[in-house]
């Protein structure tokens, strides 16, 4: 059975939260365990190891788009993950249209943590874009 790359996005997100929890995870198991009988695909192979690697980075690209106010520690985990896989799409998948990456980025923000992430994550990465 093949997967949406929606659903895959979202199995990416659940990855790389796992992974910031525990580093220690086996990331081979992890992604079997959240493919269960579906072929890992190489999207989301691509997603998780790409965003795992460059996260620090992400996160430094995202930072200048924040409000005065706000810092890095004080973003959700939900928030930081969606916005690392948006900005990771937005930077380094020309093939992906910008509004199908933002817009992606903040349901996921959305569906895993709240409407107020949402937000956030769609105004920051909208900046970014701009």
């Amino acid at each position: 059975m093949s997967l949406s790359r929606q659903q895959i996005r979202e199995l990416s997100f659940q990855a790389i939260f796992a992974l910031e929890i525990n580093s220690d995870q086996d990331k081979a198991l992890l992604k079997k365990v959240l493919f269960k009988q579906n072929t890992i695909d190489d999207y989301f192979n691509e997603l998780v190891d790409g965003v795992f690697a460059v996260h620090k980075e992400l996160e430094e690209k995202y930072k200048p788009y924040l409000k005065d106010n706000w810092s890095l520690e004080r973003i959700s985990k939900t928030a930081d993950i969606a916005m690392q896989i948006g900005l990771f799409e937005l930077t380094s998948r020309i093939d992906i249209p910008k509004k199908v990456s933002l817009d992606q980025a903040t349901e996921l923000a959305k569906n895993f943590g709240d409407e107020s992430d949402g937000k956030f994550v769609n105004g920051v990465l909208a900046h970014f874009v701009s």
